[in-house]
């Protein structure tokens, strides 16, 4: 398949010449995987000369768990993964993690073949690792808002996340158009799926939120002041603590 058909983003940095030549050439397989619980084994994929897999449709979870708890993030078209990678045996804390479908995916395996591909174009190589650091910015993002006390908040924060990414501009509202019961946003923001519940209907009957048919959601009117206030609120270069520069 041709990987810039089906995400012309990943290909913004390249001229309009360079497209012409890279929109037919840059290739990968593509494998779709259906809903339910994804196990991915050490050799399933070339993991040495592979970037990862990039999600073209679907929606997944990965859940790591410590103990009891479990803390999920939340993947979709765009996110590049490596499910081969492991977290160290030798770790003092027993973890676990798993890879669960919610909706049919299909991704492109951006392995040895695509690798050798697009070398003649950097750009696309540092498109790729900007995705996966782009993940690591929401992840951090995900822990500051499962840091904040009301549940309410943390659901529409995450739900307006979610819009920027997959959502899109009706007149009515903002439609997310990715499946997300009341079980995948307890897992996504830390809480437990009664209390979700629960928050859920108070946003819908404020008029924040309108569910929509198969999980859906619309989101009505704008993002939530609290988001904003972080966005207005001034912030100290990293390292300085009231004028002085920390250790």
């Amino acid at each position: 398949m041709a990987v810039l058909q089906s995400d012309p983003d990943l290909g913004e940095d390249l001229s309009d010449d360079q497209l012409r030549v890279a929109g037919d050439g840059v290739l990968a397989e593509m494998v779709a995987y259906p809903a339910g619980r994804w196990q991915v084994g050490p050799d399933d994929f070339d993991g040495a000369a592979n970037l990862g897999l990039l999600l073209l449709e679907g929606l997944m979870i990965r859940g790591v768990t410590v103990g009891e708890y479990t803390c999920a993030e939340l993947l979709g078209p765009g996110d590049v993964v490596q499910p081969w990678l492991r977290i160290g045996p030798d770790q003092s804390v027993a973890t676990e993690v798993n890879w669960d479908v919610v909706e049919p995916i299909k991704v492109a395996v951006l392995g040895r073949g695509f690798v050798n591909r697009i070398a003649r174009w950097p750009e696309l190589s540092a498109a790729v690792s900007r995705r996966l650091m782009q993940r690591t910015h929401w992840l951090a993002f995900h822990l500051a808002v499962c840091g904040l006390r009301r549940i309410d908040d943390r659901l529409l924060i995450v739900l307006w996340h979610f819009a920027d990414r997959w959502g899109t501009v009706t007149p009515e509202g903002v439609r997310v158009d990715v499946r997300l019961t009341h079980e995948v946003l307890a897992a996504v923001i830390g809480a437990r799926r009664p209390s979700v519940t629960t928050a859920l209907n108070r946003l819908a009957d404020e008029g924040r939120i309108r569910p929509r048919p198969r999980s859906r959601w619309l989101l009505l009117g704008g993002p939530p002041e609290e988001l904003q206030r972080v966005h207005e609120r001034p912030r100290r270069p990293a390292g300085v603590t009231r004028g002085r520069l920390t250790p």
